[in-house]
């Protein structure tokens, strides 16, 4: 494999494939074989006796400017061992999702690791956690990530397949992320 450019997060690079043509893709910096790229982590919140999803509502370049759409539903995330190298999944779901929810859950569940995000395009892979918060504070106040993330809100459990059929829109991109957790995080808790 060859690397074309690099910047802090991303390298562009390219390798032949057993044909022996040159294919092009995208690795992660953080990439190491001791975890994955980047960790999702599916976020249930119980407020009033019943369990909601978290979600983060995002604006991102990539998206909005292919005109794709105008905003990103997403499940709070992050990139593993990004700044430091020894972090392990754990730690960084915890860390992630008080940075950007300001929430600390009692419990996390590791459903799937070594996912594929887009194996025609890049090398990264995913590590799905779902984090069950039972008593909803805000710890410390949430970061924008950049302004990235505009604003955070719930769906209760029992409407999640209905909010995601009701945001299926030119102005809406879920991620597949997102509703690959979604998958996982509905058979912890029964509706």
């Amino acid at each position: 494999m060859t690397t074309v450019s690099k910047t802090k997060f991303l390298e562009f690079k390219f390798a032949k494939t057993q044909a022996g043509h040159d294919w092009f893709y995208v690795k992660r910096t953080n990439d190491s074989s001791k975890h994955d790229s980047a960790v999702v982590i599916t976020t249930l919140v119980k407020i009033k006796d019943e369990y909601n999803f978290l979600f983060l509502k995002t604006k991102r370049p990539p998206i909005y400017e292919e005109n794709k759409a105008k905003y990103c539903i997403e499940s709070p995330a992050g990139l593993i061992g990004d700044n430091d190298c020894e972090e392990n999944l754990s730690e960084c779901a915890k860390k992630e999702l008080l940075e950007e929810t300001g929430l600390v859950a009692e419990t996390f569940y590791t459903e799937l690791l070594n996912s594929s995000t887009s194996a025609g395009l890049s090398s990264e892979t995913l590590s799905y956690v779902t984090a069950i918060v039972e008593d909803y504070k805000i710890i410390q106040e949430p970061v924008s990530d950049g302004g990235i993330i505009i604003e955070r809100f719930f769906v209760p459990m029992k409407e999640i397949r209905e909010f995601l059929r009701s945001n299926n829109n030119e102005d809406c991109s879920i991620a597949s992320a997102t509703v690959c957790g979604i998958f996982f995080a509905l058979d912890r808790i029964l509706i």
